[in-house]
């Protein structure tokens, strides 16, 4: 540890909170799509949950992680070259895919089924155009995600060694 090291349990303290804080809410969004899916007249509404919950929580704190992660690195004089910490360069890897897949797919993949289900329905009655393919799509990034999110907790907080 560096003569900073005092600072390592304020930025656990804060690296923890922020992940809780951040990814907890992704994991009542298939409960919140599922109830929207079920009530078509709330579900442009239960998307616009989704992603506002995703653009101003999960996605903020979740970018607060780099920054608290970094710290504690810097402070424990972490060697992410050493074979002791694979599973934290796993787990920064698998946090950078994850955080792609949410800006990449999951928020503009949300933000246009919003966008698509906030005009008049279509005539006939269906769907518009296009929306169940999206819907399929956002539920597989965020099954991507949660398993994601799973396998970084279980490799920050058992740290394997083989």
């Amino acid at each position: 540890m560096t003569e900073l090291g005092w600072l390592f349990p304020w930025l656990l303290f804060l690296h923890v909170l922020g992940a809780i804080v951040a990814f907890g809410p992704t994991f009542g969004f298939p409960i919140i799509g599922a109830m929207g899916g079920k009530e078509r007249e709330h579900a442009n509404f239960a998307t616009r949950v989704s992603l506002a919950l995703s653009r101003r929580i999960v996605l903020p704190l979740a970018l607060t992680m780099p920054v608290t992660g970094a710290g504690m690195i810097l402070v424990a004089s972490i060697d992410l070259s050493s074979r002791t910490y694979w599973w934290l360069g796993l787990g920064i890897i698998l946090y950078v895919t994850a955080v792609t897949i949410a800006l990449t797919v999951n928020i503009p993949t949300a933000a246009r089924i919003v966008e698509l289900t906030s005009g008049p329905p279509p005539a006939g009655g269906g769907p518009p155009a296009g929306l169940p393919g999206l819907i399929k799509r956002v539920q597989r990034g965020g099954q991507v995600n949660a398993i994601l999110i799973v396998v970084i907790v279980l490799l920050m907080v058992v740290k394997p060694q083989f």
